[in-house]
């Protein structure tokens, strides 16, 4: 047989052939590589490893690009095979190893950017997630909102009534340098708060939802001129109505009136321009969060829950004994009335509202009932709630017999954990994700159909109840289901569990995702996404190295009778426990020394003696002064010395007090000169005449000294660097 014929057959599986292959490709040239798999084995093209990595995922690997063009040009490779391990393709693995001429083979070559591995990333996910560690996606970041869905109500902004099948930037707004931090999306408008408390709207303008003093409609987003003059710090909006929150905890409501939910009196069909909600209950009182329905609109402060509108049940109250079918000013709440109840969040659908206390107290308003749902729910900070029946009597033209839908709420709390209730099983539960790996979430968004989850790493999942899962259903996909998205392996439903097991599918395309906003009815989305360039502004905060004084302290605390240090060197009657790896990566003099079978060096000065008290090997050295030793020891620690810092004297030998000052009068007296007479003069006389001279001495004296002291540090860091050079530390001799 010819040596370029294999010596296989075409149904070769050999694992010995792939384990070849992949040797060749990852070490050889592109010519050997191209020889070796014309002729080696009849599959060495398509044999894969025991990781399901085959020969288009190596090449990839490694940077081959002719090998890669000449797989796919001559070979017909399946250029999008997953391996085994992560589910990475060829362009995922080319990706990863910066490798972008490979990258662009692939993609001219037919491979789609948006095929995911198995924890649901495409190669272009593997790029946005390649951040440094210190880039952390906020709400208090500059933010871009991109919208997507089937925009049929020019809800999304775009400028046009078609839709959009994955999420595009609201061009707007970045235009005009406008930041947005909040959207409320709603079947007919949609309400946009930028960081800076402007309001802007855009749909359909029926009734004055859009607050622009017209029924116009408006296909971008236009600012709202009639709260120009405000801080507004938060929005809520419904089918019909829009009510802004401002910073100052004033409330102002616009669109139809229908069902007195704006508030205002006397009570207008609708209202086409901001106006102040006013009420002799809120006099005094700061409102600090609004929610609205349909039917209904929510005020709350810290103290109490306020509601108006159509009362079908979801206002907290019983009807009116008049008969009086709506609540034209904001009524307090008096189940949640109570000194010992502080409310936090409130949200409302259109037949239900939801209040949560400090305490972790959940309350459902609905059936004209005050529900306590669920109870120590700390640390919460976002509430979701849709769904709920109203009573079809109290407004027969608007409302449906049997109409409404199941109630669910969705709790979040600080720890990205998600909690949901639903009126099938009437118990809180946890909610586990079915999904490849583990996600932490930071906001969430409900509608009638799935649930909408922000993570802590900017991604965005949509997700839906298992057990609805194997439903057969007859309604089209929502928009929200973008191809090339993988569900993850399910599993089994357990109606008894303790967990409400949701399945996550991701959001292509969201990247730097901070919220999440959907409209009731699934149909159309938001995601706010940090401005990419925000992180190019920050300087990473790098702590200062703390390497060398943790090895001094490791130095300074060893002791002879720890189980840490390995050797010990001995000077004179002076031990030096240490460690023999710092040592001999520090020195090749001590690693010679530690490797050496004798235990002896090249010099005559250091020998191995015996073991110290802890049976750790034990050296002496000679003619080395253990203060020099000491000083070499503190540079092998910490790459430093003292004698290299500026300013710095070493010890001196000094007298002590009481002899310095002995010696000193002994030299004065004996410096004393007796030229005049000293007679009829007193000692003490003498002394000071002389005082004058023995300053000036002692002055002469000083310089001296402080010369002397110079040039002795001098003479001792030489010392130390000569000793320095002996034993291998060049770069303390260098200095």
């Amino acid at each position: 047989m010819s040596s370029l014929v294999p010596d296989c057959t075409s149904k070769c599986r050999s694992l010995q052939h792939a384990l070849d292959v992949i040797s060749v490709v990852t070490r050889g040239s592109e010519g050997q590589i191209k020889a070796f798999l014309s002729s080696y084995c009849y599959n060495a093209a398509t044999i894969k490893d025991a990781f399901g990595r085959n020969v288009i995922h190596l090449a990839s690997s490694c940077g081959k690009k002719g090998v890669l063009d000449w797989l796919a040009e001559t070979k017909g490779v399946d250029l999008l095979a997953k391996d085994k391990e992560s589910g990475w393709t060829a362009l995922h693995r080319s990706i990863f190893y910066g490798y972008i001429d490979c990258v662009l083979s692939l993609l001219k070559h037919g491979v789609s950017l948006y095929v995911q591995d198995k924890e649901g990333l495409s190669a272009l996910d593997l790029v946005m997630k390649d951040r440094p560690s210190h880039v952390v996606f906020k709400k208090t970041d500059p933010t871009e909102v991109y919208t997507w869905g089937d925009n049929i109500n020019f809800t999304l902004g775009h400028g046009g009534q078609q839709g959009k099948h994955h999420p595009e930037l609201v061009d707007l707004f970045p235009r005009n340098g406008v930041y947005i931090k909040q959207v409320v999306l709603c079947k007919f408008h949609s309400v946009f708060l930028s960081h800076k408390g402007q309001v802007y709207t855009c749909g359909h303008g029926q009734g004055g939802r859009l607050g622009h003093g017209d029924e116009q409609t408006c296909l971008v987003p236009r600012l709202v001129e009639g709260l120009a003059g405000h801080q507004c710090s938060q929005i809520a909006a419904a089918k019909d109505h829009t009510v802004v929150l401002t910073e100052d905890g004033y409330v102002y409501t616009f669109g139809l009136n229908t069902f007195h939910q704006l508030g205002i009196l006397p009570p207008p069909p609708n209202c086409s321009v901001p106006r102040q909600v006013q009420a002799k209950n809120l006099k005094g009182r700061v409102v600090t969060g609004v929610a609205a329905g349909r039917f209904h609109t929510v005020l709350w402060t810290k103290e109490a829950v306020y509601t108006m509108g159509l009362n079908g049940g979801q206002l907290g109250y019983l009807l009116d004994p008049n008969g009086e079918k709506c609540v034209t000013t904001p009524r307090q709440v008096s189940a949640l009335h109570h000194k010992d109840i502080s409310i936090s969040l409130v949200s409302a659908s259109d037949g239900a509202t939801v209040c949560v206390t400090e305490r972790g107290d959940i309350y459902l308003l609905t059936d004209y009932q005050c529900k306590k749902m669920a109870s120590k729910q700390l640390n919460l900070k976002k509430v979701l709630v849709n769904g709920g029946h109203l009573e079809y009597k109290v407004d027969t033209q608007h409302l449906k017999e049997n109409g409404g839908q199941k109630i669910c709420i969705l709790a979040l709390d600080e720890a990205g954990r998600v909690f949901c209730w639903k009126s099938s099983h009437n118990c809180m539960k946890q909610c586990r994700w079915v999904y490849g790996r583990q996600v932490f979430m930071s906001d969430v968004a409900l509608n009638s159909n799935e649930i909408m989850f922000v993570t802590q790493d900017g991604e965005a999942f949509t997700g839906r109840w298992l057990e609805e899962g194997k439903k057969t259903s007859e309604k089209k996909d929502v928009v929200s289901s973008l191809q090339n998205s993988s569900w993850d392996v399910s599993c089994e439903h357990d109606t008894n569990s303790v967990y409400e097991r949701i399945r996550l599918q991701k959001l292509a395309f969201v990247h730097r995702a901070v919220s999440i906003a959907t409209d009731p009815n699934g149909c159309n989305f938001a995601v706010l996404q940090s401005d990419p360039k925000n992180s190019l502004y920050e300087i990473p905060t790098v702590s200062l190295s703390s390497f060398g004084e943790d090895f001094g302290k490791l130095l300074d605390e060893a002791d002879e009778m720890d189980n840490i240090h390995d050797v010990t060197f001995q000077i004179g009657t002076a031990m030096y426990p240490v460690h023999k790896y710092i040592l001999a990566a520090r020195s090749e003099f001590f690693e010679k020394l530690f490797i050496s079978s004798d235990g002896q060096s090249d010099t005559p000065d250091v020998y191995r003696k015996d073991e110290d008290a802890v049976g750790c090997d034990l050296y002496v050295l000679e003619k080395v002064p253990p203060d020099l030793f000491a000083y070499l020891l503190q540079f092998i620690y910490t790459d430093t010395c003292d004698l290299l810092t500026h300013g710095y004297k070493p010890k001196l030998l000094h007298k002590g007090k009481a002899e310095e000052y002995q010696d000193t009068l002994i030299s004065n007296l004996s410096k004393m000169s007796f030229e005049e007479s000293v007679n009829a003069k007193s000692a003490f006389e003498i002394y000071r005449n002389n005082q004058e001279q023995v300053m000036d001495e002692n002055q002469k004296s000083k310089s001296k000294k402080d010369r002397a002291v110079g040039e002795e540090g001098d003479n001792l860091l030489k010392t130390v660097q000569s000793a320095a050079k002996k034993f291998g530390l060049s770069s303390l001799s260098e200095r």
